[in-house]
């Protein structure tokens, strides 16, 4: 089909493209198009760039994941290596963050317990998205009783006190990375499955669903080619703000001594560990802390960024 026929059948991409032709760049440049007819993704990627602080947010978690990943690598010592004549010792040539009460290098143990800690908040993030995303799909798709029945098992676990439950199901299951994971999974998922029933109620009676429906398409294709694409903005956001929530989740269950045990650490545990230090050794204080707070920050301004990214109002607020 050519741009004509295009045009003859739906003469407002005619109007449109003669419309963004005549601007300069530089309006579409504030626009989030490089040219007509950009795919939604690249103008969400011309929108992303604009946010310095998201874009550099983005470079902090990229380059602590790369340290994490490669932790054997970037280490200079093992984590659970012991220099009992170095006990306590304040950072300097050697142990460039200091030492622990066993004489433990607190730059190793820090990068080994961010390999942990952000394995559990991605870990997290991903797994309750996919619940999230699938329940609230169903609900917001077929409504009705599915509808009712999904909305109240949601409603049930949000009503449940969070940290309590958190509390009792790790010591039931125990501490390893893939039982906090799941735990954590099981009562993160509720908030993004509302926001995804939301838009799949709005979406259902588009116009671009009818013709799928129209044409025979069957309903696990529209829901997964048709109205998940235009869902995609809230779920990627949300899924990158669940990382930050479930690190401090993890965090704080290990520093109530209910999460990941010693000898493997996590920022969590290591403050844990060091709380009665705090004025004696305040680094093994500081630098967990410090760590918490960096990666927590950088994944809300990433999501923060994102958020603006997909949502097509920004450009118009910001002209």
């Amino acid at each position: 089909m050519t741009d004509d026929i295009k045009s003859a059948h739906h003469p407002e991409i005619g109007e449109l493209e003669i419309a963004a032709a005549e601007l300069p760049d530089d309006t579409l440049a504030r626009m989030g198009l490089d040219a007509v007819g950009a795919s939604q993704w690249r103008i969400v990627w011309r929108r992303l760039l604009r946010h310095r602080l998201a874009i550099a947010s983005f470079g902090i978690l990229v380059l602590l994941g790369v340290i994490a990943v490669f932790a054997n690598v970037f280490a200079p010592h093992g984590y659970a290596t012991q220099y009992l004549s170095q006990q306590l010792r304040s950072p300097g040539a050697g142990h460039w963050l200091g030492t622990d009460t066993l004489g433990r290098d607190e730059l190793s143990r820090l990068i080994y317990g961010g390999r942990i800690s952000l394995a559990v908040g991605f870990g997290v993030a991903l797994s309750a998205g996919v619940i999230g995303t699938i329940v609230g799909s169903l609900a917001g798709f077929y409504g009705g009783r599915l509808d009712t029945l999904l909305m109240r098992v949601t409603d049930l676990f949000l009503s449940i006190p969070l940290l309590v439950i958190l509390i009792v199901a790790a010591t039931l299951l125990g501490g390893s990375v893939l039982d906090i994971v799941i735990v954590l999974s099981i009562f993160f998922w509720m908030p993004l499955a509302r926001i995804v029933r939301g838009s799949f109620l709005s979406l259902r009676e588009k116009e671009f669903v009818e013709a799928a429906r129209s044409v025979g398409a069957s309903n696990f294709r529209i829901i997964v080619r048709h109205m998940l694409p235009n869902a995609i903005g809230p779920i990627i956001v949300n899924v990158t703000l669940a990382v930050a929530e479930a690190i401090l989740i993890e965090s704080v269950l290990s520093f109530l001594g209910f999460g990941i045990q010693p000898p493997t650490p996590t920022w969590g545990n290591m403050l844990a560990e060091s709380r009665d230090l705090a004025t004696t050794a305040p680094w093994l204080v500081w630098f967990p802390g410090l760590c918490i707070l960096l990666t927590v920050l950088c994944v809300n301004f990433l999501g923060d960024g994102l958020r603006d990214a997909f949502d097509p109002t920004q450009d118009l607020i910001k002209r």
